[in-house]
């Protein structure tokens, strides 16, 4: 009785479906996903309570439009910077970490003005209905810029205290779990950033 060779081979396993992927940025992904849905959940409740509210009564803060564009920038120095730390480039890890960071504070600093801006107006929190919705929703998001200053600020500290020692440095940029924090601080940010930007978006259009 012959034996069929292909019958008598032992079966190669399989890789799982989900080998691969790193825990902590699955998780990171499922976060950025849960953020995606409250502010479309904001969103959603704003268009559905303000089918009688008009923006009329006060002109949009200018200075969000200024912070657009400053957080734009932190997200382009964040990328550049990434790009020198997979080429171990100290000098504009540096650089564009700072950059990065700077970016970052004048962009709440720039936020809190706005909202100074409304105040001036008349515009409060507890007031009518759409102020308190573009306090609402700036600030929350905000505040989750904020969360995104935390890890970013802690990851610049521990690099330039790392690049003062040459065994150090050598370490941090051969380093797979250091790459992948950087990845997913940056991953964090550009969500943050492309998040205000529809949200600026959201604004203006029902502002017009």
């Amino acid at each position: 009785m012959s034996h069929h060779p292909e019958n008598s081979r032992p079966k190669a396993n399989k890789e799982p479906f989900l080998a691969g992927l790193n825990p902590k940025m699955t998780a990171l992904n499922f976060a950025l996903g849960g953020i995606t849905s409250l502010f479309l959940g904001l969103s959603a409740a704003y268009l559905f309570s303000s089918t009688n509210w008009t923006w009329k009564q006060f002109s949009f803060p200018k200075l969000f439009l200024v912070s657009s564009i400053v957080l734009v920038a932190s997200s382009f120095t964040l990328e550049k910077a990434l790009s020198a730390f997979k080429n171990d480039d100290q000098d504009g890890l540096k650089k564009y970490l700072t950059a990065t960071i700077i970016f970052a504070i004048l962009f709440v600093i720039t936020q809190s003005i706005g909202w100074i801006e409304l105040q001036n107006e008349g515009i409060f929190m507890n007031g009518k209905p759409n102020g308190s919705y573009l306090y609402l929703i700036s600030g929350v998001h905000a505040l989750h810029v904020i969360g995104g200053i935390l890890p970013l600020s802690i990851f610049f500290i521990k690099t330039i205290r790392s690049l003062k020692d040459p065994v150090e440095s050598l370490i941090m940029f051969s380093s797979p779990d250091k790459l992948t924090s950087f990845k997913m601080i940056t991953r964090y940010w550009h969500f943050v950033d492309f998040l205000w930007i529809y949200l600026l978006f959201f604004f203006l259009f029902n502002h017009l």
